[in-house]
């Protein structure tokens, strides 16, 4: 394992290293071509999300525009994982200058009201530079993560990830440091689009049953924190637009399973909208839908 380590870290810290040689633009570049070479060779993972939007879009789906949609996934996220490499070196002005946002009354409303910011989103976009970026506009948050079986590696992501003043909650103990950040008024963004297993509840995702981790709607109902919908796209030329909906309404008839379910569903469709507008931006190598009702 030490070997290992070293080599995965020398790896990490070379790369660093090239990003503040290399253009941006040229290193947006390497990434759209490593994305498209690994939609080539990895055919484990072009097999599942081509199975994924076959299953998503069932009688709509069409072959070549599902080829279509997966190569350019592979290239979107090629291009974002290099320019993570990029942005984590420029300085906070110039990173403000690539982002365009809409919505930011919404998102400052809610840390104003004082009870805490529930923000939940996808892998969708670039949702590491939404976190970022939050964190320069004096919005800091909790990131839920799940460490790296690498401690040099994980250390080294950790204050790469936390520079703008974010802090990151190890998936260990994530509930108990998510109500903390809550009762100190603090924001906590959570990704809701992954299989959850049997800790999920189930629903709607496409117009299939999908398990769905319940935390968000659990830490709502308990704590009174304000939920925000947040979503980030490229828009050419190497800028963003980071997206902050208006806050969705937690429900509140006294059932606590039945408003954790009604509020999970209401959150994973306005997953499921941003998908469906471009669909080329999540990350449909994921099984999403691996776990299935009992009885199935």
């Amino acid at each position: 394992m030490g070997l290992r380590f070293l080599f995965e870290t020398t790896i990490f810290r070379t790369l660093l290293g090239v990003s503040r040689i290399v253009p941006r633009r040229v290193l947006l570049g390497i990434g759209s071509a490593v994305g498209r070479l690994g939609y080539v060779i990895d055919s484990r993972h072009r097999r599942i999300a081509l199975d994924n939007l076959r299953l998503a879009y069932g009688a709509d789906y069409e072959p070549r525009w599902g080829r279509h949609v997966v190569l350019n996934c592979w290239r979107h996220f090629g291009r974002i994982t290099a320019d993570s490499m990029a942005l984590y070196r420029l300085p906070m002005e110039r990173l403000q200058g690539l982002v365009d946002y809409e919505g930011l009354e919404h998102i400052r409303g809610a840390y104003a009201q004082g009870k805490g910011v529930l923000l939940f989103s996808g892998h969708f976009g670039h949702w590491e530079l939404t976190a970022m970026m939050q964190g320069y506009l004096g919005l800091p948050l909790s990131l839920v993560a799940r460490p790296l079986d690498n401690p040099d590696l994980e250390r080294l992501l950790a204050r790469l990830r936390e520079r703008s003043g974010n802090r990151i909650i190890h998936k260990r103990n994530a509930v108990r440091e998510m109500l903390r950040a809550v009762r100190e008024k603090q924001g906590v963004a959570i990704v809701i689009d992954q299989d959850a297993r049997s800790d999920g509840v189930f629903v709607p995702f496409f117009g299939h049953p999908a398990s769905t981790t319940p935390t968000l709607g659990l830490l709502a109902i308990r704590t009174g924190a304000v939920v925000i919908p947040t979503f980030s796209i490229p828009v050419g030329k190497g800028r963003y637009r980071v997206v902050y909906e208006p806050a969705v309404e937690v429900p509140s008839s006294g059932d606590r399973d039945r408003d954790v379910l009604e509020l999970t569903a209401h959150c994973t469709a306005i997953v499921e909208k941003w998908v469906r507008r471009y669909p080329e931006q999540w990350l449909w190598m994921h099984r999403r839908w691996k776990t299935s009702p009992e009885g199935e």
